[in-house]
């Protein structure tokens, strides 16, 4: 068998398979199954955006929160000491 038997019997082979066409009832349905799983990611995306936004606007307070304390504690101490409360 010479290299072009070969070729020829692929081509023998390959005109015997079934064309296949589109299904287009199959397309709707992987249409409606990626709108969906987009529409999930989509409310997924902004309930993670949400909480990151809630989670970051306490983080704030809490530091500046913190800072205010501390302040508050130093200017406490310090206008005792000035006094001499604690001698």
């Amino acid at each position: 068998m010479t290299s072009y038997d070969t070729h020829d019997a692929s081509v023998e082979r390959l005109s015997r398979l079934q064309s296949l066409a589109p299904d287009p009832r199959r397309a709707e349905l992987v249409r409606v199954r990626c709108c969906t799983r987009l529409g999930r990611s989509r409310h997924r995306t902004k309930r993670i955006a949400v909480t990151n936004r809630f989670r970051r606007g306490v983080l704030a307070a809490v530091v500046v929160g913190g800072f205010c304390l501390l302040y508050v504690a130093s200017l406490v101490t310090t206008t005792l000491g000035v006094h001499r409360v604690f001698q």
